[in-house]
């Protein structure tokens, strides 16, 4: 019977018969909200974005970029991280060694193709024949600009990856190093008297790192490490061929497809384009 039947029948008003009947708030069932987390569409999306080969490295704030600009989801970044814990997805923290004194000034360009570090890393095929790849990094956009890979680790091979990134700025002769700083380590191939002399030809100002201070060199040595964790040490390659053909692939997908956590997770060609429409307007 409804409240207002019952009010008739005992001659009450309405409200006195409904505080009669009503049931304490304690006592009614409590729904707990659901979790974002607990969202099954997100969850597989996750994964799977986790799953992809190119991103099995990424940690939780690049999967989540990758979320909004694939799906246009917005998720909290904790939310995120929670998941692939759950799913197992996560890596063990790295611990790291307690910061040196730099010996040199960080480069902080303000623009493409004024500061430049180049450095050189080896690997192993599977006949244990050793390659060497030489890279050359513009560390305003993140941008490799030249790279060389051969069987021997020469001054020619370093002056070929530079001649490689001068070469992708449409310029040729002196002009084309002109506002240009290179910098390296002080190992025998960017000390040598060869490569000295071609950045004199090329016009570009050479500089040098402190002697064991790598993070003077901080840009390419952590775009060898990326190199390294999304390459090459998930692959291992039988021939010479086979190797070139994957750093090639690997060298346009970093410049054109993959997102950079210090370039607000663009590109570096978006950042480099971004960079001459702001010129030109």
């Amino acid at each position: 019977m409804s409240v207002r039947r019952l009010a008739q029948a005992f001659q009450e008003p309405v409200s006195t018969v409904g505080r009669w009947i009503e049931v304490p708030a304690d006592l009614l069932p409590t729904r707990k909200p659901r979790r974002v987390s607990d969202d099954a569409v997100l969850r597989t999306r996750i994964r799977d974005l986790c799953n992809e080969p190119r991103n099995q490295t990424f940690g939780h704030r690049r999967i989540r970029a990758l979320l909004k600009r694939r799906w246009g989801v917005q998720v909290n970044r904790k939310t995120v991280l929670q998941i692939m814990r759950e799913e197992k997805l996560t890596r063990p923290r790295m611990w790291h060694r307690p910061a040196r004194p730099k010996r040199v000034e960080k480069m902080r360009p303000v623009a493409p193709h004024t500061a430049w570090q180049v450095d050189m890393t080896s690997f192993q095929l599977s006949d244990l024949t050793p390659l060497f790849l030489v890279l050359v990094v513009d560390c305003f956009t993140r941008e490799i600009v030249g790279w060389t890979l051969d069987r021997r680790c020469r001054a020619s091979e370093w002056v070929a990856a530079v001649r490689m990134g001068l070469e992708s700025k449409g310029d040729s002769g002196k002009a084309a190093g002109q506002e240009l700083t290179l910098r390296s380590d002080n190992g025998a191939q960017p000390c040598s008297k060869r490569f000295v002399e071609y950045l004199g030809t090329a016009g570009v100002k050479g500089q040098y790192t402190g002697y064991s201070a790598p993070d003077d060199n901080a840009y390419v040595e952590r775009i060898i490490r990326t190199v390294k964790e999304e390459e090459i040490w998930l692959n291992l390659y039988d021939t010479f061929s086979e190797a070139h053909a994957a750093i090639d692939a690997y060298v346009r997908y970093y410049n054109e497809e993959r997102i950079h956590a210090a370039l607000g997770y663009s590109t570096p060609k978006e950042v480099a384009a971004a960079h001459v429409t702001h010129a030109a307007a």
